[in-house]
């Protein structure tokens, strides 16, 4: 770079050309100016050491010319081939030595003298670095090739050496320096430069993380915490981010929709959990946990839960179909609901045909709740065109006075529900009376077997008085069961267990077994009484009825025109075509045949042309109340006409005062039973009572 700049910058000292072979022919001479050239002429030593350091890969050589540092360039001359060269001469001075020092931004010196002399020549950039090596005279000659830390006026330079030997009596010498607290300074510069392009970097990063967690990391913290709450069950809260367009918003897109679909599949579990899916009420688990709450809160003096199953609904089913028996439900269901307003209140669908209701009862009496319910369920249901008249069997149990937790009041008030249902009695209020305790219920089975067995079971009499002459006229065997430990149990608090397991044909077979061995002890001295025996569907649905009366008959010695078998709607409803089959048989063999509770089912009409019965029992229901209400008189009074249009006998039933009794004999009612004319009791009692009342009664 020296060099090139020196040759480039320098005024020509002068000019020598050359023939090819060598042969100098003229020198040039320039003194400061381009115009006055001279010619001189080196001598020929000098141009042969010229020569004979030049070579094509360094045409600059420095050299000492005349005693001073020259640089020489050395060019060919082209015509176009090579026919001589030009050499050219430049002296390096002071003013050359500062351009180049200022370029460069180093100090530099030169150096030369001849071989063995004791001073040197020094051109230097400044006066105290020419002092310097003017000082050190020529040691520089043994060390030109070597790198060395230099101290000038207190300050520490590194320098560099270039060394022209540019004969055996000549050297030359290029010192470059540079002040090592100005390169340090400028090193310094340099770290400062990057530490501060390293921190505004630094900055600028912790400032792109920060915009891309906010961005990035943020929206995923979020969808981290909606997870945990999608753990804790909370599925109602909304993603956040669904509106990014990047690849974050997809995923929050997506985490959406897989929240909203297990939310509403949750719902839809709950709904099929909790709630009955034709009639939209709380299911039974529902109720138990909604009825849990509402005592454990401590708000209410007394929480009453009042059960209704709704009376041969299975026959609305059978009949009508399962369409129509849904649409009742559902029907049911808005009344219930619609009548139930204090509060707590829930009105819960629990099984196919049963509902219960949970009310606030501190200040509502709980029989009078109960009415309300039974009286929006009195108005027919009109369902297609069809008016179906529906009968319900309600319970009621209330919490604290009868159970202290949800399990025993649901169960107390369906026990008071199925002794309204045994003794065909609308409403029941619960009492200790109704239950036997819980390890008695569960070998409640085990126990009826033995009462079987060991005769424990008892036949009582109710009678039957003819309407016109009222002398007794038949009589109807009720059970009941006299325990060892317990004493007499009411046929409602087993009766029901019994036909739900099915032992219930072994009480049958005891009841005609009794009632046919005590048949000749009851009869009177003149003429005969006739003893009605209660079926149940399993006794029809099974094909060995039949022929166990044939044997007992036989055994006993008693017709078969002494014994009226009874059967209800819906036992014949179970399966008409069985029962139907049974029944013909039994009236081959002389039975007398009566529908019991006759005007509450739906089908005894259609069935009543078919069947071979000989007697309608009209139910209690509308007798009670057919003196205050002229619907139930209008009822009895049809059903009479009816079944004696049809060949048929009609016994009334329910019959508790004078009055019904005299009200049913001027309607031509046949027959008439019931607590006016005598409670059911046991066989022996029955007949000194019996022929008590016909000496009173001729």
């Amino acid at each position: 770079m020296l060099y090139f700049f020196l040759y480039n910058s320098s005024i020509v000292r002068g000019a020598t050309k050359n023939d090819k072979q060598g042969k100098l022919n003229y020198a040039q001479h320039k003194s400061l100016s381009y115009h006055s050239l001279s010619i001189i002429r080196f001598s020929p030593s000098i141009y042969k050491e010229i020569i004979q350091r030049f070579d094509k890969q360094k045409p600059f050589q420095l050299m000492m010319y005349n005693g001073k540092p020259t640089q020489f360039v050395l060019a060919p001359v082209r015509a176009p081939r090579v026919i001589g060269y030009v050499l050219l001469g430049f002296d390096i001075d002071q003013e050359r030595i500062l351009q180049a020092s200022q370029l460069a931004g180093i100090e530099i010196a030169l150096l030369s003298s001849s071989t063995g002399a004791q001073t040197i020549n020094v051109v230097a950039s400044s006066e105290a670095i020419a002092g310097y090596f003017l000082s050190t005279n020529n040691s520089m000659a043994e060390n030109s090739s070597l790198l060395q830390d230099i101290v000038i006026n207190q300050e520490i330079f590194v320098s560099g050496v270039i060394s022209e030997q540019t004969s055996t009596q000549h050297w030359v010498h290029v010192v470059f320096l540079e002040s090592l607290p100005k390169a340090s300074e400028k090193f310094d510069q340099l770290a400062t430069q990057y530490l501060t392009v390293s921190g505004v970097g630094i900055i600028i990063f912790t400032l792109a993380i920060f915009a891309l967690s906010h961005r990035t990391i943020k929206p995923l913290i979020t969808l981290t915490e909606a997870t945990a709450e999608l753990e804790k069950g909370n599925f109602s809260s909304e993603i956040e981010g669904t509106d990014r367009p990047d690849e974050i918003g997809q995923l929050a897109r997506s985490f959406d929709k897989m929240r909203s679909s297990i939310e509403e599949q949750r719902e839809t579990i709950t709904q099929l959990a909790y709630f009955d899916p034709l009639t939209r009420l709380p299911n039974r688990l529902n109720f138990k946990q909604k009825l849990r709450e509402a005592m454990a809160s401590n708000t209410f003096r007394q929480i009453s839960v009042i059960t209704l199953n709704l009376d041969r609904f299975k026959q609305v089913n059978d009949v009508l179909g399962y369409e129509v028996g849904d649409r009742v439900l559902k029907t049911v269901a808005e009344r219930l609901s619609n009548t139930v307003h204090t509060r707590p209140a829930m009105t819960a669908h629990v099984s196919g045909d049963e509902f219960s209701v949970m009310l606030d009862t501190s200040h509502l009496p709980p029989l009078e709740a109960a009415q309300q319910l039974k009286h929006c369920l009195d108005d027919a249901f009109e369902i297609e065109g069809t008016q179906i008249d529906l009968s319900v069997s309600i319970g009621i149990a209330s919490w604290p006075t009868d159970a202290a937790d949800p399990d025993s009041l649901i169960h107390a008030s369906q026990i008071a529900m199925y002794a309204a249902k045994s003794k065909k009695e609308q409403i029941v209020v619960y009492n200790q009376s109704l239950v036997m305790s819980a390890p008695q219920n569960l070998s409640l089975l085990s126990e009826l077997r033995r009462a079987v067995r060991e005769n424990e079971l008892r036949v009582f009499l109710q009678a039957k008085v003819d309407t016109r002459s009222s002398l007794v006229s038949a009589a109807e065997a009720l059970i009941r069961w006299q325990h060892p430990s317990k004493g007499m149990i009411a046929p409602y608090q087993f009766v029901p267990f019994a036909e739900q397991t099915g032992f219930v044909r072994e009480i049958t077979k005891w009841v005609i077994r009794e009632v046919v061995s005590q048949w000749h002890n009851v009869q009177p001295l003149q003429g005969h009484m006739i003893i009605s025996i209660n079926l149940s569907t399993w006794d029809l649905m099974t094909g060995q009825l039949p022929a166990f009366l044939d044997s007992l008959l036989s055994e006993f010695k008693v017709p078969a025109e002494g014994i009226c078998l009874e059967i209800t709607e819906s036992a014949i409803m179970e399966d008409p075509k069985v029962a139907q089959q049974t029944l013909n048989e039994l009236a081959k063999m002389g039975f007398h045949l009566s529908i019991d509770d006759f005007g509450t089912g739906y089908s005894s009409l259609g069935y009543l042309k078919q069947l071979p019965v000989n007697e309608l029992k009209v139910d209690k229901s509308f007798v009670l109340n057919m003196i205050e209400n002229n619907n139930d008189r209008i009822i009895v009074s049809s059903t009479i006409e009816l079944a004696h249009n049809l060949g048929l006998r009609v016994v009334a039933e329910g019959v508790e005062t004078r009055e019904l009794l005299d009200a049913l004999a001027a309607l031509q009612c046949d027959e008439a039973q019931g607590y006016y004319i005598n409670k059911p009791m046991p066989i022996n009692e029955f007949v000194a009572w019996r022929d008590q009342w016909c000496s009173r009664h001729t």
